[in-house]
């Protein structure tokens, strides 16, 4: 039971877009786009003037922009409406799609022979004589090197070669 739990546990999953830190400035500076959007309808219909298009218009794209900061305040990144992009390692695979618009890389162990690194860049040589590489040039050291311990410790388990 217990080595079934630990094989649950291995893995790596990270959310590439999501932010954790969150900016009171971002969300202080939507709020008030949002408010300038509200008082100029206000002060509009408080002076009885016609509100035109413009004045729709207008107010949309400062209510928009104030969603928006304050959605970015929060920590929630605007490319997450239009897609994923994300690390995943595991015991079955090597899933890499570093941006909303690119195209997922996935491996999977069986079809691993060995694996290098070299220069931010973790190349996956594959049984059919494929070479697939991984850009990690994007990731923290820190995070690279748990990236290489973790890959190391699944590849000397299933006795894929790793030069990491």
């Amino acid at each position: 039971m217990e080595e079934r739990e630990k094989k649950q546990i291995m893995e790596i999953r990270k959310n590439l877009l999501r932010n954790e830190k969150k900016s009171y400035v971002s969300f202080a500076v939507g709020v008030v786009f949002f408010i300038i959007s509200i008082i100029w309808i206000v002060l509009k219909m408080r002076d009885g003037q016609k509100i035109s298009l413009f004045d729709w218009f207008y107010v949309g794209i400062f209510a928009l922009n104030g969603i928006s900061y304050s959605m970015v305040g929060f920590g929630f990144q605007m490319a997450e409406l239009f897609g994923k992009a994300y690390l995943l390692i595991n015991d079955e695979k090597i899933s890499l799609k570093a941006k909303v618009l690119e195209k997922e890389q996935t491996v999977f162990w069986s079809d691993i022979h060995e694996i290098s690194y070299n220069l931010n860049k973790l190349y996956v040589h594959k049984t059919d004589s494929t070479t697939l590489t991984f850009n990690l040039s994007a990731f923290e050291y820190a995070f690279k090197n748990e990236i290489k311990e973790f890959i190391r410790s699944i590849a000397n388990e299933k006795q894929i070669s790793a030069a990491l």
